[in-house]
């Protein structure tokens, strides 16, 4: 591993080391420009193909492939010879650029002319009443431990939500010895049968899933199509689920220890609107998303966009999507010509133009049924942070608050430390639903620092209370 060292600047600021943050590093460092990449977490891979903590003396019995994917990134870093700063956390990205982070010790700022923002995604949890109770998680939080810890967060457990999600972590629980008690989804099997000539485009995938969905019929696990999680009630033992059919009306309860929900995926903007970036709202894309070029360059000149960041594609995507965001920024600092240029953008275009029948595919699995936002109680807590509910959402509407920072003003809906990443999304569709508009009339959350919380500790730093510089009071 390649630390970081005492210098502050460097060519190019790769945020993000995921599959395209990867990708776009070696591509800058191949044409010998100074790289720093920097990611939360302590070895690259990103939360597709996340680390093994290093506490781990041994690699666990049920190896993945993910984790040798893992292994190999971090080893094309280092022969590189790109600096890499892990466990460190942006909270900060100001114009210029100047880049803020801090991990366990204290922070640090690295200054850059370029920056790829490679932060992917995080999940959508349209939430039900009882989806902040002891024993519901998120279907990406439950791949975390399964594909990183492998460790399965109970013997028995429900899935919920749509998407391939639903059926990969449903696959890795059996693999690990756990029982899935239900999958409940709210997609049809027709929606899945009509997905497939779609699906078959990316084999790998496609193969993948097949895997996956043999996995299930193998052991069994009761599939609810067309369904939703209307209730979770904390029970002895576990948790009582109060599921409903979204065609029939019909009701039904399950009794399980665990609930993994998720309701797909959105890209992650934080930095991008901290630096007033141009946005567009693309529902198949996973919400809002800077606004790219072709090419991924963003509106504010010198910021490059890679990975799912840009608009959901999926994880094979995201290495292309790295290598074509880095070669615009080769080409922009004239470090290639416009025919080299032009030969090997062709190259990675034509490979993600077949990738985005797939991902289109992967989009409509991932919708979001009318229903599942009609049916969200007025009592039900929309933004965990701040515990705020439906019904002081549209009451703020009510009272005048037409966009959802106006929302936010009024309610506090968004400043808790998550900052609206759970929340924007479910309270953006249930004022639009509301109000009978379109979501891109509401807007989006300005993007305000720190965009994660910053420990005090780590700001202060060390001094002695007899050299702090005392000021003498004003005169009245």
């Amino acid at each position: 591993m390649i630390l970081i060292n005492n210098k502050t600047k460097y060519d190019v600021i790769v945020i993000g080391a995921g599959p395209s943050g990867v990708s776009s590093a070696i591509n800058c460092a191949k044409r010998g420009l100074k790289v720093l990449i920097v990611d939360s977490n302590h070895e690259a891979g990103g939360q597709i193909y996340r680390a093994p903590p290093k506490t781990y003396k041994s690699i666990p019995k049920n190896k993945l492939e993910e984790n040798e994917i893992q292994k190999k990134m971090s080893i094309e870093l280092k022969n590189y010879q790109i600096e890499t700063a892990y466990n460190h956390t942006v909270w900060q990205v100001s114009p210029g650029f100047k880049v803020n982070a801090f991990n366990d010790f204290s922070t640090i700022q690295w200054e850059t002319k370029s920056l790829i923002i490679a932060t992917g995604t995080y999940e959508k949890i349209i939430p039900f009443e009882g989806w902040t109770i002891p024993g519901v998680i998120g279907l990406a939080a439950c791949t975390v431990m399964l594909k990183s810890h492998h460790f399965i967060p109970s013997k028995k457990i429900i899935l919920a939500g749509n998407g391939p999600l639903l059926i990969l972590v449903a696959y890795y629980i059996s693999k690990f010895g756990g029982k899935v008690d239900a999958i409940v989804d709210t997609c049809s099997k027709l929606d899945w049968i009509r997905s497939t000539l779609s699906l078959i485009t990316n084999q790998k995938n496609f193969n993948d899933g097949i895997k996956w969905i043999f996995k299930i019929f193998l052991n069994r696990i009761p599939v609810h199509s067309n369904c939703k999680i209307e209730k979770a009630v904390e029970v002895d033992g576990g948790i009582k689920v109060k599921i409903l059919n979204l065609k029939t009306g019909e009701y039904k309860n399950i009794f399980s220890e665990t609930i993994a929900i998720g309701h797909g995926l959105t890209p992650s903007t934080d930095i991008t609107r901290l630096l007033r970036a141009e946005h567009i709202y693309d529902e198949h894309k996973g919400g809002w998303i800077a606004k790219v070029d072709r090419f991924l360059r963003s509106s504010v000149n010198g910021v490059y966009l890679a990975g799912d960041g840009a608009g959901i594609s999926g994880a094979l995507a995201a290495s292309d999507k790295g290598l074509l965001a880095s070669t615009a920024l080769l080409y922009d600092k004239k470090i290639i010509s416009k025919k080299e240029f032009d030969t090997n953008t062709r190259k990675i275009k034509k490979k993600l133009d077949k990738y985005e029948v797939f991902a289109k595919a992967i989009s409509k699995l991932n919708s979001i049924p009318k229903k599942l936002i009609e049916n969200i109680h007025e009592d039900t807590i929309i933004c965990r942070c701040e515990d705020i509910t439906k019904k002081e959402i549209l009451s703020a509407v009510d009272q005048g608050a037409k966009d959802i920072n106006q929302i936010k003003s009024w309610t506090r809906l968004g400043m808790g430390p998550c900052q609206g990443r759970t929340c924007q999304y479910t309270a953006s569709k249930i004022i639009a639903e509301y109000l009978n508009c379109e979501i891109e009339n509401l807007g989006y959350l300005t993007g305000r620092s720190p965009i994660r919380p910053v420990p005090i500790d780590r700001v202060l730093g060390d001094f002695d209370y007899e050299k702090i510089t005392k000021v003498e009071a004003a005169p009245l």
